[in-house]
């Protein structure tokens, strides 16, 4: 008799166990598809909303101020199931693409691109989640619109430019005329950084700033690289080169993300030198 009543414990024990294992397992599957709450961090209190839309040839951007319908906002993408997928996603998003930015509460910048149900956010991340981000950029139909920005400025451009060439922005050869007697050389080039000598023969100071930028060659036409790190911002200072001296300066690369063989330029204020990356 105690032998049965032991063996009929271990049953209710084991029915027990697996009733809590498939309560668990219930509970998971919810908690996984309640939404991916991609804005979790956002901070509406402290922070605009911008939303953009990009259709291959213009960026427009509108602002949200208001903090109620902010949060709002929020909440409805938090609560959109996504499904982390990889890097191969990023090939199938097309024109239009959307984005959104907003920073969280220590200032730091969150922003995604969107485009055929893909999520590129700036920490990296993708995924996928079928929902249709057009319906959020009518919600801010009549906000302050902004157009004049240009597809550099665009959520991710940086990650967006190594799959879509629409995201490199075409430049005119005549943006970057050197002055006649001022040489520009280059004397190495890392994979983080390249390193150039200024030579003033000009018979006149030559003014410049520490803000520069990358361009590369395709197809006989030259792009400019948008910049893939956030938080990146450059110091308005004024470096003045006397006629007749030289300088060396060494600039990161790194925050153009990896650049792969071929041939490039750098510019600063209205010169710029020329160089290669070997495959």
């Amino acid at each position: 008799m105690i032998v049965f009543q032991k063996i009929r414990e271990k049953r209710y024990l084991f029915v027990l166990l697996m009733l809590l294992f498939m309560g668990a397992g219930v509970f998971i599957f919810i908690f996984q598809n309640r939404g991916g709450n991609i804005l979790t961090e956002a901070s509406p209190d402290t922070s605009a909303l911008q939303l953009y839309y990009f259709d291959g040839k213009k960026v427009i951007v509108r602002t949200l101020y208001n903090i109620d319908r902010k949060k709002d906002l929020i909440k409805k993408i938090n609560d959109i199931p996504l499904e982390k997928t990889d890097e191969s996603a990023l090939t199938s998003m097309d024109i239009p693409f959307y984005g959104l930015w907003i920073s969280n509460k220590d200032g730091y910048p969150i922003s995604i691109a969107w485009s055929k149900g893909v999520w590129l956010k700036n920490n990296g991340a993708i995924y996928y989640g079928d929902r249709d981000f057009s319906s959020f950029w009518k919600q801010l139909e009549g906000e302050k619109e902004d157009d004049s920005l240009t597809v550099l400025n665009f959520p991710n451009a940086g990650r967006l430019s190594a799959y879509h060439l629409s995201f490199m922005l075409k430049v005119d050869e005549e943006v970057a005329e050197n002055t006649d007697g001022l040489d520009i050389l280059v004397k190495s080039v890392l994979p983080d950084e390249i390193t150039i000598s200024i030579s003033n023969n000009s018979g006149e100071e030559f003014t410049y700033g520490e803000y520069y930028s990358i361009q590369k060659e395709i197809g006989g036409q030259w792009y400019a690289l948008p910049i893939q790190e956030d938080n990146i911002g450059f110091h308005d200072i004024a470096h003045i080169l006397p006629a007749g001296e030289s300088a060396i300066e060494t600039y990161d690369l790194t925050i153009f993300g990896t650049l792969e063989s071929g041939n490039y330029k750098l510019v600063i204020e209205t010169e710029s030198v020329e160089f290669s990356i070997a495959g």
